[in-house]
């Protein structure tokens, strides 16, 4: 497992050769466990390419500047500074956009306290869609649908067949999410009724699901 492991990390950055990437694929449909771990890796490098990446704000370098640690300074000359030392306040657009923003959410947040959503201890309760999938195949003995809501886990979610039609309910939050059936604990499967889909970079591809409220 660790040659494969090594040879996944490579894949990742672009540096395996195609023999490498035969290796792979083989142990991919030998081993459902090297599958799970390849699609975790891809969920993962998805969601950092996908996220929003924001630039350090103008205080940043002050900011860090003031949590390094400082040289001693005797208790006169400390008194002397907080005295009679020099102060600037600094003060810019964003701060002031940033303060008036704070004080409206707060304007609105009292208004809400008879008419808001629902709360909890821990915050707002967020919504979540109900989905059911569905999935034809009378000779299977087990199907479970494995993707990026359960962390690719094959046991997670498994179908209840009705006259050899696979079936199971969801709860998912909005968002879009990549999954596959799994038959007999070893077969994947994109779904076949999906509306889109998605390679899975190794020959293979992964159904798309778009979850709405």
């Amino acid at each position: 497992m660790d040659r494969e492991r090594e040879i996944i990390h490579k894949i990742l950055d672009n540096e395996a050769d195609d023999e490498e990437k035969k290796v792979i694929a083989q142990g991919m449909e030998n081993d459902p466990s090297i599958r799970e771990e390849i699609n975790g890796l891809l969920s993962a490098v998805r969601m950092l390419e996908e996220s929003v990446r924001h630039e350090p704000s103008s205080a940043f370098t002050a900011k860090v500047i003031k949590r390094l640690p400082r040289k001693k300074i005797f208790l006169i000359a400390r008194m002397r500074e907080f005295l009679f030392g020099s102060r600037v306040l600094h003060w810019n657009m964003a701060t002031a956009l940033g303060v008036a923003v704070i004080i409206l959410a707060g304007v609105i947040t009292l208004s809400r306290t008879n008419h808001g959503p629902s709360m909890n201890a821990a915050g707002p309760v967020e919504s979540e869609a109900t989905v059911r999938l569905t999935f034809y195949a009378p000779q299977a003995r087990t199907v479970s649908v494995a993707g990026d809501f359960n962390k690719w886990k094959t046991d997670a979610d498994t179908m209840k067949s009705i006259d050899g039609m696979w079936q199971i309910e969801l709860k998912l939050k909005p968002g879009v999410y990549s999954y596959s059936f799994v038959v007999d604990g070893k077969t994947w499967v994109a779904d076949p009724g999906a509306q889109s889909y998605a390679d899975d970079g190794f020959g293979s591809r992964n159904a798309l699901l778009r979850v709405s409220i």
